[in-house]
């Protein structure tokens, strides 16, 4: 990272720079297309980094775990695109993070009702203030009139950074 300063400073004042560049962060996604059952909360497998820095997505368990060192506040970006097999189908679809293995908010939710429909993305944006050892995975839900149930391939994401504090 090269850095370059224009203009002066003047010689009684301190110049500080810091070199924070919101790491660790990481943006995973579904590699494969992941059947659900019906109407079942299920641990959505986020399971290909696209890019990690500071830190190792955990692709067995699909879960992101705050480093040593990594405490503090954390930009929070994920979606899921859940799909079924028939047209009209779809009554209700949610994805909702877990914080240290229980629920958290907030959660992104359509419910269809009887207009349904064949997809939707829900998607969740929020900042955690998170402690070392915190853990942090992603589950949906997806109930349909009929027919099977999925989280499409390249089209369900995640992704976090440190923010610089």
């Amino acid at each position: 990272m090269a850095l370059t300063l224009h203009g002066t400073v003047s010689d009684n004042t301190d110049l500080q720079i810091a070199s924070n560049n919101n790491t660790p962060f990481f943006s995973v996604r579904v590699g494969t297309n992941q059947a659900v059952g019906d109407a079942v909360v299920t641990k959505i497998a986020f399971n290909t980094v696209d890019v990690e820095q500071g830190v190792t997505f955990d692709t067995t368990n699909y879960r992101f775990t705050v480093p040593s060192g990594g405490a503090g506040y954390y930009q929070f970006n994920a979606f899921a695109h859940g799909r079924t097999t028939n047209n009209s189908d779809l009554s209700q679809i949610y994805i909702r993070p877990y914080l240290n293995g229980s629920a958290s908010t907030p959660f992104a939710n359509f419910i269809l009702n009887t207009n349904y429909s064949r997809s939707a993305t829900p998607h969740i944006s929020r900042i955690y203030n998170l402690s070392e050892g915190d853990y942090l995975e992603i589950y949906g839900f997806i109930d349909s009139v009929s027919s099977d149930r999925q989280f499409i391939a390249g089209q369900c994401g995640w992704s976090m950074h440190k923010l610089i504090t």
